[in-house]
């Protein structure tokens, strides 16, 4: 079931105990029809975290953040905790429960 915090979005830190809060913004939270997921684990990759975090969706999103090389999208932005991967280990940052990791998708546009 997609997890949904009682309080406003930028109060979001909310206590999951055991679980890693994943959080989707703009046009994938629109599509997915849902704010935020929650993943029982401990000390996993961004990449398992995510895939794990699809599974839970029921519906496929990876394509909209990663390449055909299963790297990052130009525009893509993760963050963990409020730190962005990009500055750090990439796809094999670690998360751990208690973290919150926000996803957004590239902006569409022409």
């Amino acid at each position: 079931m997609a997890y949904r915090c009682r309080k406003r979005w930028r109060t979001w830190g909310c206590n999951l105990a055991g679980k890693i809060a994943v959080k989707f913004y703009g046009l994938m939270r629109r599509r997915l029809q849902t704010a935020a997921v929650e993943i029982a684990g401990d000390d996993l990759t961004i990449m398992t975290l995510l895939r794990l975090a699809e599974d839970k969706t029921g519906q496929s999103f990876l394509d909209e953040l990663l390449d055909k090389d299963k790297g990052l999208l130009t525009g893509t932005i993760i963050l963990v905790n409020g730190e962005n991967i990009r500055l750090g280990q990439g796809l094999q940052t670690r998360v751990k429960a208690g973290d919150s990791v926000a996803l957004f998708s590239p902006a569409g546009g022409g």
